[in-house]
């Protein structure tokens, strides 16, 4: 096929940064990165990129309590691909690949986003990441599953409303924002947002006590206005 029929541009990209220590001094984390990215002439698109990534771990840590990253310099890469459909499109999907080594093990990670405009006033979406970790070194492994759900309304020009649902395999937790947005006037808003987490394991402590269900629960209103000099 003629590509020219298909892209509407294709260009190069680059990427490099570091972040230091004041004491001692030396590279605390570093990412470094090259790309390529394109558009089609039907609005989707896409890239591919190969990434770099150093590490210089001062303490241990755990990933999910399943993994321990041990301290010292990490020097890793990966590869990852990325594939838009045309935001004008119905139904469309993105779809997010990326595979290669991490710290002293590997990392295979997909993430599928679907979104649907079921008409002018409501679009629905969601998102599903999946990421496997593996560390043989240390018989370690934890597959991390996350999931969230948008819901964006728009009932009116004034009146809009956006909701998020995302729920986490390694904290056993889900969180969920909701917000509304009335507009008075130009420049004058006023919004409404309700965000809660909750605890879906609710594994006891050594004492017996279950934990509450609700970890978190907020509700902001707010009001804006937009003064003209």
């Amino acid at each position: 096929t003629d590509s020219s029929r298909t892209f509407r541009r294709v260009y190069p990209g680059f990427l490099a940064f570091n972040t230091w220590r004041n004491d001692p001094h030396a590279v605390e984390s570093g990412q470094y990165a090259v790309w390529v990215q394109w558009d089609t002439k039907r609005g989707g698109g896409g890239w591919i990129e190969p990434k770099l990534f150093r590490e210089n771990v001062a303490a241990p840590f755990t990933i999910g309590n399943r993994i321990h990253i041990p301290a010292g310099d990490h020097q890793f890469a990966d590869l990852q691909l990325v594939l838009i459909r045309s935001s004008g499109a119905r139904l469309r999907t993105s779809v997010d690949l990326r595979a290669g080594t991490y710290f002293d093990g590997t990392r295979t990670q997909a993430i599928v986003s679907p979104t649907w405009n079921v008409s002018k006033h409501l679009e629905l979406g969601g998102d599903y990441q999946l990421s496997a970790l593996r560390f043989p070194v240390r018989n370690e492994r934890v597959d991390i599953h996350l999931a969230r759900l948008r819901v964006r309304g728009a009932f009116s020009t004034q009146a809009s409303a956006n909701a998020i649902v995302q729920f986490n395999s390694t904290t056993s937790r889900m969180d969920a924002n909701v917000r509304f947005r009335y507009t008075l006037a130009e420049g004058t808003d006023l919004w409404v947002v309700y965000n809660e987490g909750l605890d879906t394991a609710r594994d006891m402590d050594g004492t017996g006590v279950r934990p509450p269900f609700s970890l978190a629960r907020t509700l902001i209103l707010k009001y804006s206005h937009t003064l003209a000099f």
